[in-house]
């Protein structure tokens, strides 16, 4: 199961005092990985310092948490460090997509030996919980939640459409609600959901060769968001409660992909690349308009990198020297302004989380 979708870009943050720029500077705190595993990533982090993702036996960043070999999703906090949350019953893989404020965990769980795979919901109180799709379905992801406990994601039909969902709690289960396929586009993947409910994702057309960021409310239903002009496809991956989406468009100049901005009327701005990176992503979003996410530099390494205010730095810059780190990805980004993301510590993929030093 590709979680590419949680791909990003992301830009730099400047504090100014008596007429000097100074960049703000992270901390690392290493991830780790389970017990029996060599490699992690870190999705998401919460308010309250709360990170998500998974930790397998993967040898390279491409493979990881794919179900190439079977992983497990984790929760990780200052005070209990990793905690594997394990898998449905039945499969043998699994994968923490978001956590909420409320330490509520989703994503999904597989059966790595059929590729069959059914979205989850995670508490302390319940342990991990399926969210079945549609009836007539045969698969779903739950892909973001809201700290409402609103769960959005999508479901997979037997004749191969995905539908974009939402589910509710309902007593002791979850209620599934269809939001159905953007016109035109029989493959529609719901990946964020705001405070307000507003879902963000991406369209493909019949062909399966060309997708569209979509924007959904209960207002408005399906939006197209559109591309940079000349561009052919995009995906938004992200949004904040300001309505505020990012994600990637391509173009003449980047066939590969830039990064993007939605601002709150839905107007599309560029973010660029790092010096001489030839493709960036943006996935992650605050609600004081942090971007972060990934780009190439020059030689093609993927670089985490952070954007405020129209400036773009590479985050491994603003780390401490000789850390041994090579942040490759940033995928959140909190109130806060901690940072979740995976690179390699010592030749091993690992997930990490920044925190500013103030």
């Amino acid at each position: 199961m590709s979680s590419s979708h949680k791909s990003v870009v992301c830009f730099i943050l400047f504090l100014f005092a008596t007429g000097l720029v100074a960049a703000q500077t992270y901390t690392v705190t290493d991830m780790g990985v389970l017990s029996g595993d060599r490699s992690s990533l870190a999705y998401f982090v919460n308010s309250s310092g709360q990170v998500t993702g998974c930790s397998d036996n993967s040898s390279s960043q491409s493979t990881l948490c794919q179900g190439d070999s079977p992983s497990d999703a984790y929760l990780w906090s200052s005070k209990t460090g990793l905690m594997d949350l394990g898998n449905l019953p039945g499969f043998d893989s699994s994968v923490g997509v978001t956590v909420n404020d409320s330490a509520e965990v989703v994503g999904f769980s597989e059966n790595v030996q059929t590729g069959v795979y059914y979205g989850f919901v995670w508490t302390k109180e319940s342990g991990m919980v399926e969210l079945a799709p549609l009836p007539g379905g045969i698969a779903s992801v739950a892909a973001a939640n809201n700290d409402k406990g609103i769960i959005t994601g999508y479901s997979t039909m037997t004749n191969g459409d995905v539908h974009a969902v939402i589910w509710k709690a309902s007593g002791e289960t979850y209620q599934i609600t269809d939001l159905g396929t953007f016109p035109g586009s029989p493959y529609t993947y719901a990946y964020d959901i705001n405070q307000n409910s507003q879902v963000v994702g991406e369209a493909y057309n019949q062909a399966g060769t060309r997708y569209t960021a979509v924007l959904w409310s209960s207002v408005t239903g399906w939006k197209n968001l559109g591309t940079l002009p000349n561009g052919n496809n995009s995906i938004a991956d992200w949004i904040n409660d300001y309505g505020e989406a990012v994600g990637a468009s391509t173009t003449t100049q980047y066939p590969n992909g830039v990064a993007v901005r939605w601002d709150t009327s839905e107007e599309i701005h560029s973010l660029g690349t790092l010096p001489g990176g030839t493709q960036s992503y943006a996935g992650g979003v605050n609600d004081l308009g942090q971007i972060v996410g990934e780009s190439t530099v020059s030689g093609g390494e993927l670089h985490a990198c952070i954007w405020e205010n129209g400036t773009l730095q590479d985050l491994n810059n603003l780390i401490a020297s000789g850390s041994g780190w090579v942040l490759n990805h940033a995928s959140a980004i909190n109130r806060s302004g901690q940072i979740s993301g995976f690179g390699t510590i010592n030749s091993e993929n690992h997930g990490f989380l920044l925190t500013p030093i103030r």
